[in-house]
């Protein structure tokens, strides 16, 4: 298997990822969060290079995908453009189906960049993530998610929390990855000779204004083929509901796990199973239009 390192010039800004599988597959678009990087897909990257088009792009501000200057750079709306660049480069003819698998920030994209693709996106899946609008929604209507999202709240103060990680992040990412469930084993390789990626917070930053501004407009709605898998002792996410995620996709399937935040680093043989198959089923089980296993 091999796993190349990709780099282009991309709107004005240096943008990498990881690129495997041969081209001719259908494409697999794996969105990683914070304070993850692609190779948090290691396991997923492995399994499904031998079938698909396996492409794992750094968010913005990670490592080698370089951060701009202005926040707007960090909009959901600008980072799908980022990621159409990338699959045009990809799939010049832009003939190829698309799947797309995002977690924690990156399933937000991932939802956002749902309703770019259109016809071409084949299915969708979240990991313990919810759509920008879902994550409005549900400060209003489930009070509770306001406790479990303690962590964000610093991270909204421009420049010092980036300061903060920045030079304590030796020990401020495992604990990170601790308290959200994942056993040190599990973990990433982490490499801090290099400087951590503080710019990345600005995400949380561009996605806090995003959300106010979503509460003025209806969600628009996923007609792809959706699959959410959720670790049910997630400490950063309520587990979502089906009434909950009904007004966001048409056709959709989750799955309410035993596991952690990274649910797919945990259990990556079961998750894998799941989304391949969820990639694989026949378009008749596809098109239901709602269901809960």
């Amino acid at each position: 298997m091999v796993i190349e390192h990709r780099q282009a010039f991309l709107r004005n800004l240096n943008t990498s990822w990881l690129e495997g599988g041969k081209k001719k597959n259908p494409i697999v678009l794996f969105l990683h969060g914070y304070p993850d990087g692609p190779e948090i897909w290691s396991e997923q990257i492995r399994h499904f290079s031998t079938q698909f088009h396996v492409i794992c792009p750094y968010a913005r501000g990670t490592f080698a995908s370089e951060p701009g200057r202005l926040l707007s750079r960090f909009s959901p709306d600008s980072l799908c453009l980022d990621l159409l660049e990338i699959l045009k480069i990809a799939d010049p003819k832009g003939k190829q189906k698309i799947h797309v698998v995002g977690h924690d920030l990156g399933g937000a994209v991932a939802w956002r960049l749902a309703t770019y693709l259109g016809p071409r996106l084949s299915r969708l899946v979240i990991i313990n993530s919810l759509s920008i609008e879902q994550m409005a929604t549900r400060f209003l209507q489930r009070p509770r998610q306001w406790f479990h999202s303690w962590y964000l709240y610093p991270f909204l103060i421009p420049k010092i929390p980036g300061k903060i990680i920045s030079r304590f992040s030796k020990k401020l990412i495992p604990w990170a990855y601790q308290f959200g469930g994942l056993a040190p084993e599990n973990f990433p390789k982490l490499n801090f000779n290099r400087p951590f990626p503080s710019a990345t917070l600005r995400l949380y930053q561009a996605f806090a204004q995003e959300a106010v501004r979503s509460l003025r407009k209806p969600p628009k709605k996923i007609l792809a083929p959706t699959l959410v898998l959720w670790g049910k002792q997630d400490p950063f996410l309520l587990p979502p509901t089906l009434d909950e995620l009904e007004s966001y996709a048409q056709s959709l399937t989750v799955r309410i796990l035993e596991g952690s935040h990274w649910l797919f680093r945990e259990q990556p043989a079961a998750t894998n199973h799941l989304i391949e198959t969820f990639f694989t089923q026949g378009e008749a089980d596809a098109t239901s239009s709602k269901k809960s296993i």
